[in-house]
């Protein structure tokens, strides 16, 4: 009788596992991975070095607890366990030839637009693209020359974005989040003076 209950337990765990892996890998959007991702491509565009990591006081561990008399563990734990273990094992990848062949592009490109992110012309806009804020002070070569670049540009950004998530296995439902975080990146990233939009919709330069 104890080996039955034992086996309508297990069963009944590994049901719960499944449908609990199913829901994570539906559900689940590593944000933080992908925030993380979007840092490290910026700062290569910008060919700038990721700021070093500060160093944390070392912290005993806590008292182990004694083990639980019970042989079999609550279901719960199993139910929680699996989607934090699979959040954790979540690596974005960014190394897929066409998103290599995006970043170099951007990469490239960069310097030819950093001018007018320093003049105000340009502005880094909340859904991750550069937005024409000023053009009366150019010439009609110079806004021609300006509306090429942030063409070419945000047509880069796009087509990352949808990269990213086509070799992340992420539905493309998810792009306009992807563009958001790059969003909120590009403000950490930019430099004093430059326009960005805020998450509101406001604009500001950054101190």
């Amino acid at each position: 009788m104890q080996r039955l209950g034992h086996f309508v337990l297990l069963w009944f765990i590994g049901g719960l596992t499944i449908t609990c892996a199913n829901i994570t890998v539906n559900i689940y959007f590593p944000a933080a991975e992908i925030r993380d991702a979007a840092a490290q491509i910026e700062r290569e565009v910008r060919q700038e070095e990721a700021p070093p990591a500060e160093s944390t006081p070392q912290v005993s561990p806590p008292a182990s607890k004694p083990q639980s008399q019970h042989r079999w563990p609550p279901a719960w734990r199993f139910a929680l366990a699996v989607p934090s273990a699979m959040a954790q094992d979540i690596n974005i990848n960014i190394t897929t030839p066409a998103m290599r062949q995006l970043i170099a592009a951007r990469k490239q490109r960069f310097p030819n637009l950093m001018p007018f992110f320093e003049s105000g012309v340009l502005g880094e806009n909340n859904r991750g693209l550069v937005e024409v804020r000023e053009l009366d002070q150019l010439s009609l070569q110079e806004k021609g020359r300006v509306k090429t670049l942030v063409q070419q540009e945000n047509s880069d950004r796009q087509q990352l974005y949808r990269a990213l998530a086509e070799a992340n296995n992420i539905s493309q439902e998810r792009i306009a989040d992807i563009a958001t975080i790059f969003a909120g990146v590009n403000r950490q990233e930019a430099r004093a003076g430059w326009w960005m939009q805020q998450a509101n919709g406001t604009w500001e330069k950054k101190r």
